[in-house]
């Protein structure tokens, strides 16, 4: 059994007899007290962590189909199906992730372009080639005229669900993941009950990286990544590095983030 108390959090933790057995009950009580240890740190930083975000607001469901949607553009974010699927704030965690990304000078592969920040840090950056999988028809077009301030280089995007199109894509160096969930079923599970959003795209990113190419996303991590999200990566990649974008400034009504930071990942194939 594992218990804590203190003056704001009580924590019991008290398995079956069945559970989590081991050779010896030493054993057994030692992980028991480093999970139960881990998840009152976890709690208490929440804690302390909790007063400095944003106010924040209610997301709408999305209730019509993602790829006919209209695309709205605005200076300072995208909004489609009432979501807001990019806002100009991200713009310092989406130069981290780019950087990653192309430092492997190659072939990159981006799912969702969105208001097109990575793609422009990754193109200036200097990379061989890059190609984007888009769904939303609208974005699309937004790509289009995007794309005439890059001639030249070798630059493509290639429409329709990312689930229907990779498929018959072959190997990249890079890969940049920040798509947005096209129904509520989608966001319910990979969003609210998986450790974040990308994780399902995982076993997609390793098989289409050529080795030691590298992978990166947007982790809804504040400023560490969970044991349960490290070893989702770790099942598909030999390893990762972390680094933490610190003074993101969402705004009060933001209803996707409302912290000043975000972990970056460099997953490696």
């Amino acid at each position: 059994m594992f218990r804590h108390r203190s003056a704001k959090l009580a924590v019991t933790v008290e398995p079956s007899d069945d559970f989590m057995r081991t050779p010896r009950p030493a054993q057994r009580a030692w992980w028991l007290q480093r999970a139960g240890e881990e998840l009152v740190d976890d709690l208490t930083h929440l804690d302390e962590l909790g007063t400095a975000l944003v106010t924040g607001s209610d997301r709408p469901e999305i209730t019509g189909g993602w790829q006919d949607s209209d695309a709205h553009y605005a200076a300072d974010e995208l909004i489609i199906e009432g979501q807001q699927v990019m806002q100009d704030w991200e713009a310092p965690l989406m130069r981290a992730m780019a950087a990653k990304v192309a430092a492997t000078g190659g072939d990159i592969l981006e799912i969702g372009f969105g208001m097109g920040i990575s793609a422009t840090y990754m193109l200036d950056a200097g990379i061989r080639s890059y190609t984007v999988l888009e769904a939303n028809e609208d974005v699309a077009q937004a790509f289009a005229g995007w794309r005439k301030g890059f001639p030249g280089t070798d630059t493509k995007l290639i429409p329709g669900p990312w689930q229907e199109t990779l498929p018959t894509l072959g190997l990249y160096d890079g890969i940049f993941f920040d798509t947005y969930p096209a129904d509520e079923n989608e966001y319910r599970e990979y969003v609210v009950e998986d450790v974040t959003f990308a994780a399902h795209f995982f076993p997609h990113a390793a098989a289409h990286l050529r080795p030691g190419g590298v992978f990166s996303y947007y982790s809804n991590e504040i400023d560490s990544l969970s044991r349960r999200h490290q070893r989702r990566l770790l099942e598909h990649f030999s390893g990762f590095s972390v680094e933490v974008v610190r003074g993101l400034v969402p705004p009060d009504d933001c209803n996707y983030w409302w912290s000043s930071s975000m972990a970056v990942v460099q997953a490696i194939k």
